[in-house]
């Protein structure tokens, strides 16, 4: 059997005349406004990136974090404008920044889990995804025991 041996040379196929044309965009692809662009200018000085890792591996931060409450790619909503940043959160770590980033942009932030700020739910009404946040710049300190015991009582457990 004889091998080609010049790689680079176009090989005849059905693909000669056609030119495929890969576009759009994934449905639930957060696209920034231009209002959002500056609230993330915020998230940024405060290095709240898009996109944010807090470790490279989720079960590794976990076990050396047993007592925060970890929201790995979370999405931050403000009631006004919607989606305004995603990304990794230690929230018992973080609560602090986020309320200072709040009030400084004068609003409260609401922290949803990915499932809840993606793959098309981001587009829900404002009011049914609040309902949704594990915590906002409001309440208190969250730590594990915190959400659970706010779970409690939400489920009447």
């Amino acid at each position: 059997m004889d091998y080609p041996t010049d790689f680079n040379k176009k090989r005849p196929g059905p693909w000669d005349d056609e030119t495929i044309k890969l576009v759009g965009e994934y449905p639930s692809d957060f696209k920034s406004s231009v209002s959002v662009q500056e609230i993330q200018q915020v998230f940024e000085a405060y290095k709240f990136y898009n996109g944010r890792m807090i470790g490279g591996s989720k079960s590794g931060y976990r076990n050396m974090h047993l007592d925060d409450l970890i929201i790995f790619n979370a999405n931050i909503l403000m009631p006004d404008v919607g989606k305004v940043w995603y990304g990794d959160l230690n929230l018992t770590e973080d609560y602090l920044v986020l309320r200072e980033i709040a009030q400084n942009s004068n609003t409260e932030l609401y922290v949803l889990r990915e499932s809840d700020g993606r793959f098309g739910e981001e587009d829900k009404p404002i009011d049914e995804l609040v309902k949704k946040s594990v915590w906002n710049t409001t309440e208190d300190k969250p730590t594990l025991e915190w959400y659970k015991k706010k779970m409690d009582k939400i489920y009447n457990r």
